[in-house]
């Protein structure tokens, strides 16, 4: 993993736009408004040099009294065989980066053809991207002018750790990109980006660097495995527990309720609901009395509080309790 030089734009805390947690392989940039909770969750992982994406995303709650309608998450990757380095082993070429965008921000992402302005477009939750030969990106407002390749060495250096302000500037050099450097060190471009958006087809690559962005809408709808291994598409929302009860405000979902054993009660009447929302899996305690505890499948394990809602991904086993444990499945 390799971050170079991190940087930020400064305002009074008291009028910071952002948050900034600083980790050893990820940046992720979230409102100022942010629930303590939700920033410190993400600091936990700071010491952590290898950080899945996913894993950072389902520490951001889409939902509820602490929903984040706006987020970047950025996961850098490491050189490939064949990049040229300098005496640090920092990529002149730069290095891939996995970057998840949702809401009101924006991240200009420089790289050896130039530079192109990175948003969510109105997908829902969020959008992931993957970029090639990224030499340094920009995190802000969208409401701000595309950002000049000479920004990256601004404002003051960051360490590891959380901090605010308006702009997070990121080089992955370590040092202002050269725009003669740009030039003098061309890159193959692919002859085609693959581009999955809502049916979209595919576009001629614009001349920045090797691109791929997914919308995050697997094929088809995700499913889950109960215990008893009966598995469920999710082509309606569930609402599992003891004796799950429908919504008291009907939303004109269909809405299907399925029951589990519990013999010893720790499941309550109505526990959590399934949903696939949009282009995420998203599980919710329904106010249960013994909790839900989600287990990743990168090996962490995250208690949801009563209320309270999580984005998963296939992988992620669900537990409420007397072995009844659902397994998130990818699309079929």
């Amino acid at each position: 993993m390799q971050l170079g030089r991190v940087g930020c734009e400064t305002a009074p805390l008291e009028n910071a736009e952002w948050t900034f947690v600083v980790g050893r392989g990820f940046l992720a940039v979230v409102p100022a408004t942010t629930a303590t909770p939700v920033v410190a969750a993400l600091h936990a992982l700071a010491a952590d040099a290898a950080v899945a994406v996913e894993a950072l995303v389902a520490l951001i709650p889409l939902g509820g009294p602490d929903d984040t309608d706006s987020f970047a998450v950025i996961v850098p990757g490491t050189r490939r065989p064949g990049d040229e380095v300098d005496g640090d082993g920092l990529a002149h070429d730069g290095i891939p980066v996995h970057a998840v965008v949702r809401g009101a921000i924006a991240v200009d992402v420089f790289s050896i053809g130039g530079s192109r302005r990175f948003t969510d477009r109105n997908i829902r939750p969020w959008l992931l991207a993957e970029f090639q030969a990224v030499t340094g990106l920009v995190i802000g407002s969208p409401l701000a002018g595309v950002a000049r390749s000479d920004m990256l060495g601004s404002g003051r250096v960051l360490g590891t750790g959380i901090d605010a302000g308006d702009t997070l500037f990121w080089s992955v050099a370590g040092r202002p990109v050269d725009a003669a450097d740009t030039v003098l060190r061309p890159r193959r471009i692919l002859d085609d980006t693959v581009m999955w958006d809502r049916g979209l087809p595919a576009r001629a690559a614009e001349p920045v660097a090797e691109l791929t962005i997914e919308a995050v809408e697997l094929p088809g709808r995700c499913g889950f495995r109960l215990a008893t291994g009966d598995e469920v598409r999710l082509d309606r929302v569930y609402r599992i527990g003891r004796s799950p009860r429908p919504r008291r405000i009907p939303t004109g979902e269909p809405v299907e309720l399925l029951v589990v054993q519990s013999p010893t009660e720790i499941v309550s009447a109505s526990h959590l609901e399934i949903r696939q929302d949009g282009t995420a899996v998203v599980v919710t305690d329904l106010g249960s009395t013994n909790g839900t505890m989600v287990h990743f499948s990168a090996g962490r394990t995250q208690r949801l509080r009563s209320g309270a809602s999580l984005t998963v991904l296939p992988g992620t086993t669900v537990d409420i309790g007397d072995g009844n444990l659902i397994e998130i499945l990818p699309a079929g």
